[in-house]
């Protein structure tokens, strides 16, 4: 039977979902956060809450105390500067862990990082979350671990990709991208009913592995427009953006962000990631690793996420 699990993260997009989806599956649920969440709690699961951050040690040893399993999935994908990414990224990993060691030696770790730690050359948020799986190999000693690296991620809750659905809505849709590029993609809910899986499944421990929706090779950036012009009846006009023509765009964003003081996920240092043209997972399928299959392909799971984007006036 499912025990106590202990989650970081969990009023982010991904650390929401994983949340109901763990709940659903009979774990008791306790989260760190700075402040009494909403969204992550539900009335008909008990979800106990733990006021701290990942800079505090006494409030990660009471995350953890007793726990069963450890599901960390917090992390910036946006910040002013590189040292804040390896500040949580890397330094909040290895905190949970060093409290972990005291408080919970023999609980279960998974690490949600990103097919983004394979290049850690291309930026720095690349580069902090290939540093926060060192830490995890090298701190989290005989217990079980696993880091997951999901790739692109989508689905309800999402506002990364609600300007791409926007620009497809009106027909015209410039996408940044080297030529041939391919990306593999997983559904907000499918990463977490993965994520429950291994939170219950041990036998494969000290190990990354990589996770999409199972579509071989990935997908391209004309398939991914396709795909969008059926969620709105037409294919819209669309263009590749070559490097050159992006990065000014990317400079004046770095710019706003620097002067405002509020960090974007477009920046200079983004755009190693941008133009990257192999965004897809590789190794072993997971469907034949544990007892899981996606249930959203592209085409459903678009969708899925624009049937919530209009439910929430977004678009």
């Amino acid at each position: 039977m499912p025990g106590i699990v202990a989650l970081t993260g969990a009023t982010g997009f991904v650390g929401a979902a994983t949340v109901h989806h763990l709940a659903q599956a009979g774990w008791r649920v306790r989260i760190l956060t700075r402040r009494m969440p909403q969204a992550a709690l539900m009335p008909d699961h008990r979800i106990d809450v733990v006021l701290g951050d990942l800079d505090d040690r006494a409030s990660l040893e009471r995350l953890v105390t007793g726990c069963d399993a450890i599901v960390h999935s917090a992390g910036l994908v946006r910040a002013l500067t590189p040292l804040e990414f390896f500040r949580v990224n890397e330094q909040g990993t290895a905190h949970l862990l060093e409290a972990a060691a005291t408080a919970a030696p023999t609980a279960r770790f998974v690490h949600i990082s990103s097919l983004a730690a394979r290049e850690p050359q291309l930026s720095p948020y690349a580069s902090s979350k290939h540093a926060a799986e060192a830490k995890l190999a090298a701190l989290a000693g005989a217990r079980d671990w696993i880091a997951l690296r999901p790739p692109a991620v989508y689905g309800p809750g999402d506002h990364e990709l609600l300007l791409l659905f926007k620009a497809a809505k009106l027909g015209l849709l410039a996408y940044p991208a080297e030529l041939g590029a391919r990306v593999s993609t997983i559904h907000v809910e499918d990463l977490a009913a993965a994520v429950v899986k291994f939170c219950e499944n041990a036998n494969y421990s000290h190990r990354i592995i990589e996770l999409d929706d199972e579509k071989s090779g990935g997908h391209d950036w004309p398939e991914i427009v396709r795909i969008l012009g059926q969620c709105f009846g037409r294919q819209p006009l669309a263009w590749r953006l070559p490097r050159p023509l992006m990065t000014p765009i990317a400079a004046a964003v770095t710019l706003f962000s620097n002067l405002s003081g509020r960090p974007q996920v477009l920046s200079t240092h983004k755009l190693g990631e941008l133009y990257h043209p192999d965004w897809v997972a590789k190794g072993p399928k997971l469907s034949s690793m544990v007892n899981w299959a996606p249930r959203f392909d592209l085409a459903k799971g678009f969708a899925d996420t624009l049937r919530w984007y209009r439910s929430q006036s977004l678009l």
